[in-house]
């Protein structure tokens, strides 16, 4: 159950990054911030992935899936695995539709927790290599994108990867 204790640390920090940033995430979004890691499809695979044998990878790789369509801060969420021919024009397979503005801020709140969290510091956001790295493999919606930028800029992120996009 070390992993527990470990969801409950992230969520910490991920409010305190909120404050700490000022990235004006919702309180609420933030103390309901990723609750289905506790759920039975999650936490026990999480556990075993991270602090046991990690020998069941489909398990853990469900609970991640699950994990991601569950959890509206993850961009994941956004992307239908198939369009629907009843949109007019019918919507394309895999194309994401455009996330809150909301959940842009606790998906931000998120990363930054998490690096607190599991990095065991602070990002300094002016030299933020994992977001330059996984930017660009973000399947984004381009409001969404717009959205993200604004956040980032909101909290000094600063690197020419991300805005010349």
């Amino acid at each position: 159950m070390k992993y527990f204790f470990l969801t409950i640390k992230h969520k910490f920090f991920v409010l305190m990054a909120n404050y700490k940033y000022g990235v004006k995430a919702s309180l609420w979004r933030l103390l309901m911030h990723d609750l289905s890691k506790f759920s039975k499809h999650e936490l026990p695979h999480y556990d075993r992935q991270f602090f046991g044998d990690a020998d069941r990878p489909e398990e853990f790789i469900r609970a991640w899936v699950h994990h991601q369509n569950h959890n509206q801060h993850h961009w994941e969420y956004w992307i239908p695995r198939t369009g629907h021919s009843r949109c007019d024009p019918p919507y394309p397979d895999g194309e994401p539709i455009p996330m809150p503005m909301k959940y842009v801020r606790e998906m931000v709140c998120d990363w930054l927790g998490a690096g607190r969290a599991y990095e065991g510091k602070w990002i300094d956001v002016k030299n933020w290599t994992w977001l330059e790295q996984a930017y660009p493999t973000m399947v984004l919606h381009q409001k969404t994108r717009n959205s993200l930028i604004i956040v980032l800029l909101e909290i000094g992120v600063s690197f020419k990867k991300l805005v010349s996009d």
